[in-house]
């Protein structure tokens, strides 16, 4: 008998980052806020499922390129910058974050990362964003893209 167990998205981004899910609330941590943190696929669907496909829009992640990991922008949907914080900030908390949906990127990012000790193809960034070139979530991000459109 041949066993396949297959990793879930959010594993497959610990191995390759070496990040856990953090719940720092620090305020090194807090200020990382001000840009919203990008989520998967998978973490898109269950925040627009949730009632929360108003705050999202469809962005271009260029870093990518600038990080040298990537020579093409990606083009994903993610939550909306607010005036100051990520649209989802909300009393100095992610509003998601107690209900479970708070984006990859906010999970497992830690006010520890440091331009002296950052490397770019461990990047937790990088690595959500591939999730959105990756052909196994070319459903998912269809189904993503129509429940965001029929909403709006």
């Amino acid at each position: 008998m041949n066993l396949v167990i297959k990793e879930t998205v959010l594993q497959r981004i610990m191995r390759k980052t070496g990040r856990k899910p953090c719940q720092c609330k620090c305020s090194l941590c807090k200020e990382q806020c001000h840009t919203p943190c990008l989520g998967t696929p998978e973490d898109i669907e269950k925040i627009i499922d949730a009632g929360y496909g108003d705050k999202l829009e469809i962005t271009y992640w260029a870093v990518g390129i600038i990080m040298g990991v990537t020579k093409n922008v990606i083009p994903m949907l993610q939550a909306r910058a607010g005036n100051e914080y990520c649209v989802f900030f909300n009393d100095g908390l992610c509003q998601l974050h107690d209900k479970g949906l708070k984006p990859t990127e906010g999970k497992l990012s830690h006010h520890s990362t440091r331009i002296d000790n950052f490397k770019a193809s461990k990047s937790i960034a990088w690595n959500v964003a591939k999730e959105w070139i990756n052909q196994e979530n070319g459903e998912a991000i269809e189904r993503i893209l129509t429940k965001y459109l029929s909403n709006q």
